[in-house]
């Protein structure tokens, strides 16, 4: 792993820290890269439930790519471009964008992968790429379309404007805004919240959400149907009607 990224383990919660902190947290190509195997060995790891991904130093969630590099690039060096931070979006587990600061081009396409964006209300939020003679290339126009909505989403971004977190929650691209002293705390209630669920159902349940979302209504239900059958049959299913039977907390185990 590159010296920019890490992953730090706290009970059943893991957190990617994006730390390069002197260039507003900015992503070389190297870095992008090493999303998919990240996100890969955490949804193997049986002992995290939630993944957060966080900017480091308080000003940048992340600003996006690394311009320096930009006119460095071949088109075939983009080949796989938009799979890298998508990732996140591919990863079964739950997985939360902790947002404190400047979150722009690719590094808003990695927080609308998540599942869920909270931020602090100092955040600020853009998709610059207009103004440089370029479009978001990794999933952004198209998730930030589907969160927003076809008038907001061409107002955002065909102007390449900023907008404040308050506005990005009124307009869906965030789940929360919060107070800037606040932020932990939010997170963390909800990867609490979310690592005391049963796995197999969140991961199930992430998969028709994000599956059906895309498809026409009467497959989307017909995966809906199948999705809950087969749920009747895990031991997660057992587990949670017998402790609710019981009067009991649930014991989870992914099976």
């Amino acid at each position: 792993m590159s010296e920019f990224l890490r992953v730090e383990w706290a009970g059943a919660v893991a957190t990617i820290w994006i730390d390069r902190q002197a260039k507003m947290n900015t992503m070389t190509v190297a870095m992008r890269n090493e999303f998919p195997a990240i996100f890969r060995d955490l949804e193997a790891d049986d002992a995290v439930r939630v993944v957060e991904v966080r900017g480091a130093g308080g000003k940048a969630f992340s600003a996006g790519g690394d311009v320096a590099e930009f006119l460095t690039l071949a088109p075939a060096d983009l080949e796989n471009w938009g799979d890298t931070l998508t990732s996140a979006e591919r990863c079964r587990k739950p997985v939360i964008a902790a947002i404190d600061g400047y979150t722009m081009g690719a590094g808003l396409e990695l927080a609308v992968a998540c599942d869920f964006r909270i931020a602090t209300l100092r955040s600020e939020f853009a998709f610059p790429e207009v103004r440089l003679g370029m479009i978001p290339g990794s999933g952004g126009t198209q998730r930030a379309l589907r969160l927003m909505g076809m008038t907001r989403g061409k107002l955002f971004m065909m102007t390449g404007r900023r907008i404040t977190a308050a506005v990005a929650e009124a307009w869906g691209l965030i789940t929360q805004a919060v107070p800037d002293d606040t932020l932990d705390d939010a997170v963390n209630a909800l990867a609490k919240e979310l690592a005391e669920k049963a796995p197999l159902a969140l991961r199930t349940l992430k998969m028709v959400l994000n599956r059906g979302a895309e498809a026409p209504l009467e497959t989307a239900l017909e995966l809906e149907r199948k999705a809950y059958a087969w749920l009747r049959s895990t031991h997660d299913y057992a587990e949670g009607v017998t402790s609710f039977l019981e009067k009991r907390p649930p014991k989870y185990t992914g099976r």
